[in-house]
């Protein structure tokens, strides 16, 4: 019951916190606050709720697990409920686990799967560097978050995803949530608790083999 009412607080808090949202008042100083915190950010490791929106379904699909980055590119994303669910980015190479059967693929020869890990390492540690071209950046903020919402302008990539939204925390500058919008209507929702900063010390995690 607990977990339900913190769940059901956050998604609250989220449409209030959007509703309020003006266009950013300053571009200097929102960057220039990024480049610092990314300078000094060697990892994260969080707890992590997805929400699985698609339109023709009446309920919602959530997921839920740990989520951890290391410097530079590497993603570990472990679903534990309801499913145990592994997927690992480490630099160019993709690992899923699932059932207990491994698949690994190369993203370097593949422009949409490279773009899509481009879009998805720098929305969930919040690095916009890389996000300069190929894409369409929208900045939004109220008093708690700055709203950066990212368009690819690739038709290869937006055919999978056509817009990211994340929610960046004015306090320490990290991702508190991030929406994959497929089209108008289906999205995935991310929402990130319970963060840690620059204390990851086994890297097992983001083995590929």
């Amino acid at each position: 019951m607990k977990r339900l009412v913190s769940i059901f607080s956050l998604c609250v808090f989220s449409t209030l916190a959007l509703a309020q949202m003006q266009p950013l008042a300053n571009l200097s100083e929102f960057e220039q606050k990024l480049k610092n915190n990314v300078s000094t950010l060697t990892s994260i490791e969080s707890d992590f709720l997805q929400i699985k929106h698609l339109d023709m379904f009446d309920e919602d699909v959530r997921s839920s697990g740990k989520f951890a980055y290391l410097k530079e590119n590497k993603i570990s994303l472990k679903y534990t409920k309801p499913l145990d669910y592994l997927v690992v980015i480490n630099n160019d190479k993709l690992k899923i686990v699932a059932d207990g059967k491994k698949s690994v693929m190369s993203l370097g020869s593949n422009k949409m799967m490279t773009g899509m890990k481009d879009m998805i390492t720098a929305c969930m540690v919040g690095d916009l560097n890389r996000m300069k071209d190929g894409y369409i950046i929208d900045y939004k903020e109220n008093t708690a978050y700055y709203q950066i919402t990212i368009t690819p302008k690739s038709q290869l990539v937006r055919d999978y995803v056509s817009s990211i939204r994340i929610l960046l925390n004015k306090t320490n500058m990290s991702v508190d949530e991030l929406y994959m919008f497929e089209n108008e209507e289906d999205y995935t929702k991310y929402i990130f608790t319970a963060k840690r900063f620059n204390q990851i010390k086994d890297e097992s995690i983001f083995n590929i083999n």
